[in-house]
């Protein structure tokens, strides 16, 4: 690997408990780094965070008979493409992307999900829960959902400031800074942006999180594809913890720039090239929107004997590193009365993406009740019954459908206001209109060929929601 020193790469390893991969650092997922980062600073805040899972999980048994999981949470997304030069600046096509696949895998709609082992069939599901850019911004005006801001800040990571020699200064530094540099892309005064109101928006920054190692023959080091912040709002915790992530920085998502979408036209180099394929496929942020809707790692971040907190995930020792060992049972455990394979098809592994493809019912439930009772706001939520699709057939009547932008909405009835909304298949408000007194709706459109989402909200009714087909 050039010249680096192996020692900073070993001490990495040491304190981030993983291995040396072809004598390179294996970077990963950061978010139970954070969180042990938190519990340096702030004692008892993974007891915490262990105390929530388990009341989590028992909310979650004492309530499953009143739950209803045909309701579809939407959650508005805005990117922060934070950049230092063009590479980093990446196309508004990427995120576009990344919003499809973060909805094709959280719906089960991914065309891999056949990949799934057939023990796994009755353990996995649609999640329920869709992303869509946002269209307001905070001060109520109209947006794509995606800002763009330039930094003085080349690498995020931070630089490193010793040499090979200094190995307890550097175990210092990873463990008092790394994090904290990281953090600044969250924060306008330091050269990123803040975020938008955390309670409504799902807010994910992008940018380059390498260190700089100018003692290392100038190396650009990579520790994390990306991490997430885990939910906070929780009965019972102590303001000292809540003050403690407050002051770190914004609640989301923080990923690298080459690990968002499965179009960038950025791609790891170097040492880190055999990374291509493994986490650049916009799967890395399905995990980490894993981590931020109160998600663990599969494997629990230990042996055997540690847990993720959700019954239905098969036990493991460790994580896949980046592999597809079908034949991998490292742990016993008793799930339906079988003792499963790892589950390597789980999002939450550090698994190859082309197996990873599912999240099971636990996970789903895990993080359905996070969006009722510790991310209330965040998410809107649309009746599905008896659908299985983002629409919903009600007395109104589209046609001619599909259409080539000319069409009729019949209301049913005469409402005194009504408003029309029309979103494309990544979530763009792409119309908007009102109407008065009226129970028809005749409307002309210039649209591209595609799938649409019509949204009507009246005096007395809101967000019913239409599929229109353009062709």
């Amino acid at each position: 690997m050039n010249r680096i020193s192996k020692i900073f790469l070993v001490t990495l390893c040491i304190i981030y408990g993983t291995s040396l991969n072809a004598q390179i650092g294996t970077p990963s997922c950061g978010s139970h780094k954070l969180m042990e980062y938190m519990d340096r600073n702030t004692t008892g805040f993974l007891d915490q965070s262990d105390d929530f899972m388990m009341q989590l999980i028992q909310v979650i048994s004492h309530q499953s008979h009143e739950r209803d999981d045909d309701d579809l949470y939407v959650i508005p997304v805005v990117f922060h493409v934070i950049y230092n030069n063009n590479n980093e600046n990446i196309p508004d096509s990427v995120l576009f992307n990344q919003i499809e696949i973060l909805n094709d895998c959280f719906r089960r709609h991914n065309a891999d999900a056949i990949n799934t082992r057939p023990e796994f069939h009755d353990i996995v599901g649609d999640s329920k829960i869709e992303f869509k850019l946002a269209e307001i911004d905070t001060n109520g005006l109209a947006t794509n959902g995606i800002t763009r801001m330039y930094s003085d800040v080349e690498n995020f990571g931070g630089i490193l400031p010793y040499s090979a020699g200094q190995v307890q200064e550097i175990s210092d530094w990873v463990n008092d800074s790394l994090l904290y540099n990281i953090f600044r892309i969250t924060q306008t005064s330091l050269g990123g942006e803040n975020a938008w109101d955390p309670e409504r928006y799902l807010n994910i920054w992008i940018g380059d999180l390498r260190i700089f190692e100018p003692q290392f023959n100038n190396f650009e080091e990579l520790v994390y594809f990306g991490l997430a912040t885990p939910p906070i709002n929780h009965i019972n915790w102590p303001d000292s913890i809540i003050n403690a992530i407050d002051t770190l920085g914004g609640d989301g998502v923080i990923m690298h720039y080459v690990n968002i979408g499965g179009n960038n036209p950025n791609s790891f180099t170097g040492p880190y090239a055999g990374y291509n394929g493994l986490v650049t496929t916009g799967k890395m942020l399905v995990h980490e929107v894993g981590h931020y809707l109160g998600l663990r790692h599969i494997w629990g971040d230990g042996n055997c004997t540690h847990d993720d907190y959700i019954s239905d995930t098969p036990n493991s020792d460790s994580n896949s590193g980046f592999g597809c060992n079908q034949n991998s049972n490292s742990c016993v455990d008793n799930i339906g009365g079988l003792d499963l394979h790892n589950m390597i098809e789980n999002y939450m592994d550090y698994s190859d993406a082309n197996c990873q493809n599912s999240f099971t019912i636990g996970q789903i439930e895990v993080m359905r009740t996070v969006l009722e009772i510790n991310r209330v706001d965040l998410a809107e939520a649309f009746s599905t019954a008896n659908t299985d699709d983002w629409s919903l057939l009600l007395t109104m009547n589209l046609y001619p459908n599909p259409n080539s932008g000319e069409f009729n909405i019949d209301l049913g009835t005469v409402y005194e206001t009504v408003e029309l909304s029309i979103f494309n298949s990544v979530g763009q408000l792409v119309a908007n209109q009102y109407f008065r007194k009226t129970d028809l709706l005749t409307i002309n459109l210039d649209l591209e060929k595609g799938i649409y989402f019509i949204r009507i909200s009246s005096d007395t009714e809101n967000n019913q929601l239409i599929k229109l087909i353009v062709n």
